[in-house]
């Protein structure tokens, strides 16, 4: 995030001090992040210089500065010495682009949550956030969603929706076997869009699509017959059966430039992750062919199979989920989303399979080089 460097923060405060009263700021407070002046920004009693000049600091530092200063610019337009000022300090400010968003679904123990944003980048959804986090500063824990955003795609058969995928190497991208195992054959048909997200005045980016390479499809495992059952368990899953396909585009996608670096890819680990009880599960995901949304659930996992070829989560998903990405709070890459309990008309869990599985599969195959580590 763009910043206001130090030189400017002082002549910035004394020209805010004088243009904007207390309520003023804590109006701006409130809509750019959610949080009142004086709720988490700065003490009451100080001078209206003084107040500007914590506040710039204290913004600076939470990486939302264009934000504050292109709300100021829109409340004082006809202040010449403002846009002067800011044109000097921060020009970015002065540009703003139409932002995305992510469609939010907060949940616990899949329950939806109420009073909570629904757009992931929304003002406010810090309060609801925070709480959960045990490393990470909120603005940090922003920046890697907008890298698992830039990563994730929409999986395609003759441009219709068939599920979600996400990159794991410049040039491959690892989604379920049942969402492509209809298009063998005809793999020229499937194609991965990215950046297919909605916009903030509600228009929807088409984003772009990669088309495969021949062949399409580099290794993959089917997923358990007992699955197309009301009894998944019967017989449990075989160490084979982990419902993936790793997908090679015919570009490396992952290298291409998008804002702020390049696209990147999500690296699967290689040894399990500990998701205890309860844990919290984030699933990024196209849902029914939508623009993508993320689910958030704080008491998620209800823990892993007899085998250890699964693990099921409370976290609610859509049509489409398929091949998504599941993560921890703090965006480490846990599993691969596949899975609903059969018994839709209560169902009781979804399930992901260990990425650190699948990873094993595909560098067993003498693909490792293909996931860019």
């Amino acid at each position: 995030m763009a910043q206001i460097p130090p030189q400017f923060i002082e002549p910035l405060s004394v020209l805010i001090g004088k243009l904007f009263q207390p309520w003023e700021l804590n109006a701006v407070m409130l809509k750019v992040s959610g949080d009142g002046l004086y709720e988490v920004w700065v003490g009451e009693g100080m001078p209206r210089q003084r107040t500007a000049f914590e506040l710039l600091q204290r913004v600076n530092e939470a990486g939302i500065a264009e934000l504050v200063l292109a709300d100021m610019t829109a409340r004082r337009p006809n202040s010449a010495d403002l846009s002067s000022l800011i044109l000097q300090a921060l020009p970015s400010a002065l540009t703003p682009v139409a932002r995305e968003e992510i469609r939010l679904s907060s949940q616990k123990a899949g329950v939806p949550v109420a009073d909570v944003p629904d757009d992931a980048f929304a003002p406010g959804l810090q309060k609801n956030v925070r709480p959960n986090l045990t490393k990470l500063d909120i603005m940090v824990w922003i920046d890697r969603l907008v890298q698992v955003r830039n990563q994730v795609c929409r999986v395609e058969i003759s441009d219709q929706a068939a599920g979600t995928g996400f990159l794991v190497g410049p040039q491959v991208v690892l989604t379920n076997w049942h969402v492509v195992q209809g298009a063998v054959g005809k793999m020229a048909d499937v194609g991965c869009r990215f950046d297919y997200v909605r916009q903030t005045d509600g228009a929807r980016q088409p984003g772009i699509v990669a088309k495969l390479s021949d062949p399409a499809i580099l290794v993959s495992g089917p997923y358990s017959p007992a699955e197309l059952t009301n009894h998944p368990d019967t017989p449990l899953p075989a160490p084979g059966e982990l419902d993936f396909a790793l997908l090679h585009l015919a570009e490396p996608a992952g290298t291409h430039p998008v804002a702020g670096g390049q696209r990147g890819w999500v690296t699967l680990p290689d040894t399990p992750f500990a998701l205890p009880k309860d844990a919290p599960l984030l699933i990024v995901q196209h849902p029914d062919g939508a623009p993508m949304k993320l689910a958030m659930d704080t008491q998620s996992v209800i823990g892993p199979n007899a085998n250890g070829t699964r693990v099921r989560y409370r976290t609610n998903t859509d049509n489409g989920a398929s091949g998504s990405p599941c993560f921890s709070m703090d965006w480490d890459p846990v599993l691969l989303h596949h899975y609903g309990d059969p018994a839709w008309r209560d169902p009781t869990f979804n399930q992901g399979v260990p990425l650190d599985l699948i990873r094993q599969q595909i560098v067993a195959a003498g693909h490792a080089a293909l996931l860019g580590v």
